[in-house]
Formats: C-alpha cells, sequence, structure tokens
C-alpha cells in the first residue's frame, strides 16, 4: 500500500487538473490556423494565404501546466453560396455551443466587412465568455490598435482583448495564461501525448490539399478533394496512396501539369511535411480523378463532421 502523504499527493494532482475547450473563430483568412499550430508546436491546421483554406472544426491539444486546452480550428466565416459552403459556415457556428471559451480571432490589419459586424452581432445569441484576440500586430501601427478595439467591442462587448502576432508568437503567452484562468472543468479530456483528434489518414489528405492550394492557383483548389486509397504502416517506412478529386477535366490537367510537373511539385511538398509529422519514411503516390459531384456526397460531408440541411 501507498503511503498515506504520498496518496494525498496523488488526489490532490488529480483535482488540480482540468480542461477547458475554446472555439477559434472568425474571417477566413485571419489566422486561426497559423495560431493554432504556432501554440502546439505541431502542424494540425493547413494554412494558405487564399480564403476558405480550413473546411472542418479539428481539434488541437494542448496540456499548459496543469491545464488542458481543447482548441476548436472551425471554417473562416464568409458569405457561403453552395451547399458544401453552407455546411462549412454551419459547421464553425455549430462549434461554438460545444465551447466554453470563444477567441474572435481577427486580421487587425483590415477594415471590417459588413459580414464582420452581422458575425459579432450574432455572437449575442450565444451565452459564453468571450475573448477578442487581434492578429498580425506586426503590420500595425500601435495608435491604431485602441480604435480598432473600441469598434469591435462596439458591436459585442467582449470580456477581454487580447493582440498577438501569430506568426511572431508574439502576446500568446498572456492568452494562454488568462484561458487557464478560466477552466472550470475538472480533468484532462484527452491522453497526455495527444496533441489532436485528426485520424492520421484525414490529417494526411489535409497536408496534400494545403499543397494543392499553395501550388495551383485561381478555382482549381476550391473544387478538389483528396481521399485516401491506400495505407501500409511498417515501422520505418508508411506507404500513402491518395487520390485527388477535381470538379472539371482542365482542372486535372492543370493539377498533373506538364509532363506531370505539378503533381510532383505538389506530392514531394506533402510528402516532406509528413515526414516531419511521423518521423518517419514516408512514400506517397497520387493520382488525379474527375467527380463533378463529389461536393454532394454526403459521405464525404460526414467524413468531415459537416451536416447537410435541407434547404
Amino acid at each position: 500500500m501507498l503511503p498515506k502523504n504520498l496518496l494525498m499527493s496523488l488526489k490532490l494532482d488529480k483535482i488540480s487538473k482540468s480542461n477547458i475547450v475554446v472555439s477559434i473563430i472568425g474571417p477566413s483568412n485571419s489566422g486561426k490556423s497559423t495560431f493554432l499550430n504556432k501554440v502546439l508546436g505541431e502542424k494540425v491546421s493547413i494554412v494558405s494565404r487564399k480564403v476558405q483554406t480550413t473546411r472542418m472544426g479539428l481539434r488541437g491539444i494542448l496540456n499548459n501546466n496543469e491545464t488542458q486546452i481543447i482548441f476548436i480550428d472551425t471554417p473562416g466565416l464568409f458569405e457561403a453560396k453552395t451547399i458544401f459552403e453552407k455546411a462549412m459556415v454551419e459547421n464553425a457556428f455549430a462549434n461554438l455551443n460545444d465551447a466554453d471559451l470563444i477567441y474572435f480571432l481577427i486580421d487587425g490589419s483590415r477594415k471590417l466587412s459588413n459580414f464582420d459586424k452581422k458575425v459579432l452581432k450574432y455572437f449575442k445569441n450565444f451565452k459564453k465568455e468571450a475573448f477578442l484576440i487581434i492578429n498580425k500586430i506586426d503590420l500595425i501601427e500601435k495608435k491604431q490598435l485602441l480604435e480598432i478595439t473600441n469598434i469591435i467591442n462596439s458591436y459585442f462587448p467582449f470580456k477581454k482583448t487580447f493582440y498577438i502576432s501569430a506568426k511572431n508568437k508574439e502576446g500568446i503567452n498572456d492568452l494562454l495564461l488568462e484561458t487557464n484562468n478560466e477552466a472550470n472543468s475538472e480533468g484532462w479530456l484527452y491522453p497526455e501525448d495527444q496533441y489532436t483528434n485528426l485520424q492520421s489518414a484525414i490529417l494526411c489528405e489535409e497536408i496534400t490539399r494545403e499543397k494543392i492550394f499553395n501550388h495551383v492557383h485561381e478555382e482549381v483548389p476550391y473544387g478538389s478533394i483528396v481521399k485516401t486509397d491506400s495505407w501500409s504502416d511498417k515501422k520505418k517506412v508508411l506507404k500513402i496512396g491518395q487520390t485527388i478529386y477535381v470538379k472539371k477535366n482542365n482542372h486535372k490537367g492543370i493539377i498533373l501539369g506538364k509532363e506531370g510537373s505539378k503533381i510532383k511539385e505538389i506530392g514531394t511538398a506533402s510528402r516532406i511535411d509528413l515526414e516531419k509529422i511521423f518521423n518517419k519514411k514516408i512514400f506517397l503516390s497520387l493520382d488525379v480523378k474527375v467527380d463533378k459531384n463529389w461536393d454532394k456526397d454526403p459521405k464525404y460531408f460526414n467524413r468531415l463532421g459537416l451536416e447537410v440541411k435541407k434547404r
């Protein structure tokens, strides 16, 4: 039997652990995914300069002292038109219901759009504590920060405002410390060594999709998805087979490139990232197929945790 003083220590340690679920929401391309990757020190959310890169709410887990912070990275908010786009935006709002705390993260170097203002007013429907996170302060003059803060808070009164540069990790420690103070749920929800809830196959698909966004321009990336066809995980080598689906025949040619040059670029960039994530040799094979109805497939929506509502 363990000594009484050691038992008491273990009990106190168990009680002292807490968790908090934080939903990160904001306009497209405001830096939400960059923020999450910097905080975790791991790549869990894909990043691109193009808007609407993130398509689903994924969870990143940070054990910050005795507090486990579960971040939900949500699709960027924008004026959705298609069924798929509407499902993405609805997913972002749905994740607010699961959160204990909301981060409204915005690019401070850009002006609020009319849609942003509508979103801020809509926040009043959620009885949640919310922090305003003004990102990219390295691009803003300090005298402008107070003005920006007052304008945004006039639409919704945030509990606190934080000024950060996700790219440079500036201001993030203060934000995390205050987040710890908001935690009031006992225990940890995930194992100590887990940093995301994404299945490995989906994480790999997201990495490849990021490379499509970064290597292919115009509308092509928005009309594409990546699906895993094969997976063979050995001790030192991971073999992955993926298919990129596009909606148009000419898009297939663009992704393949002249004599397959473009898809080789995409595959190489994806493989380099995956080897860092899995810490082993990766053999990645990519194929491209045309499926003009991929964004109407309920199975794909369900796999991403998106809900298609009848209209």
